[in-house]
């Protein structure tokens, strides 16, 4: 099969860490042609889709991980999958990327589907789970903040399109940086999500990722010594862990919302059996935890979509 992946630049990626380069391996490994799109090489001609692609090798090598063969346009339908994978934030050209792979119809096979990514804010998108998150609100309003703030005591504040751990502070009731960290995150995007902080939170928070639903592994991540936030981008670690009955329930409970919006591969973020995020732009971490088991994570994902295919078709 031709499998496309469209990513950031490859110079760009840190392979030892990077769930796509993961996937294009295993894809490769198992036959496949593989070719790489980078933002703003689709176009849309007289209804025909089009995309300017570049045929790929790659090797777990560091600084000599891709041979790219120079760029050629190919109709978007000579290929059998494309796998959206470029990182957050969700912006008017992540979207436009979207609407113009809508237009994918037999071929390829667009994973995640494009509508489930317009459909799903990674962290305002959980709060209709409101039953599984810790308390939750919404907000541009300062005031409403800070009764939430008097509220809850400890809170935790992020931007709705941050990613990676960026911008994400946690203020206690009477602090004197509590205005202006909700007017900071507020000029960077107008909303702020701002939710009951979880002591669980220092235990470190847990990455589950959901292949068509359905668990395929997880991993514990643990922030540094001089850091709060857990996430690898911000210098957290991988631990081996567990997945509880509780987790499991959350995991079934998501399961058909992800199946009806075409969401091939998510990534769901839980601290003390509450989920925190559902990510589903670039879900990551799939290098870490493969750390932790001899099943071939990446081949199983790959598997998974070729029989999708050969079902469409």
């Amino acid at each position: 099969m031709k499998i496309a992946f469209l990513i950031d630049p490859p110079e760009t990626l840190h392979i030892e860490k990077d769930t796509s380069f993961a996937l294009m391996l295993a894809a490769q490994e198992r036959g496949h042609e593989i070719f790489i799109l980078e933002r703003g090489n689709l176009s849309l001609h007289l209804g025909a889709l089009i995309a300017i692609l570049r045929r790929t090798k790659v090797a777990d090598v560091a600084g000599n991980a891709f041979t790219l063969d120079a760029p050629v346009p190919l109709p978007a339908a000579a290929l059998d999958i494309l796998f959206i994978r470029t990182d957050p934030p969700f912006d008017t050209n992540y979207l436009t990327d979207t609407w113009l792979l809508s237009h994918a119809t037999a071929k390829p096979l667009v994973l995640n589907a494009p509508n489930g990514l317009r459909t799903i804010n990674e962290k305002i998108w959980a709060a209709r789970f409101s039953d599984l998150t810790p308390a939750t609100l919404i907000t541009a309003n300062a005031a409403e903040f800070h009764e939430f703030l008097n509220e809850n005591a400890r809170v935790v504040l992020k931007p709705a399109d941050g990613f990676g751990g960026s911008s994400i502070f946690i203020v206690d009731k009477g602090s004197v940086n509590a205005q202006v960290t909700f007017e900071t995150l507020q000029k960077l995007g107008g909303y702020v999500i701002v939710q009951a902080y979880l002591p669980a939170a220092t235990e470190g928070d847990k990455r589950i990722l959901l292949l068509e639903g359905e668990i395929l592994g997880a991993v514990l991540r643990h922030h540094s010594g001089t850091d709060h936030r857990n996430n690898f981008a911000a210098g957290g670690k991988a631990l081996p862990t567990a997945i509880t009955p509780t987790e499991r329930r959350i995991c079934e409970r998501l399961k058909p919302y992800l199946q009806e919006l075409g969401i091939f591969f998510a990534g769901i973020d839980i601290i003390g059996e509450k989920l925190i995020e559902i990510n589903v732009t670039s879900p990551t971490c799939l290098r870490e935890m493969q750390s932790f088991t001899t099943e071939n994570l990446a081949a199983k994902i790959i598997a998974t979509a070729e029989k999708k295919v050969v079902e469409k078709s």
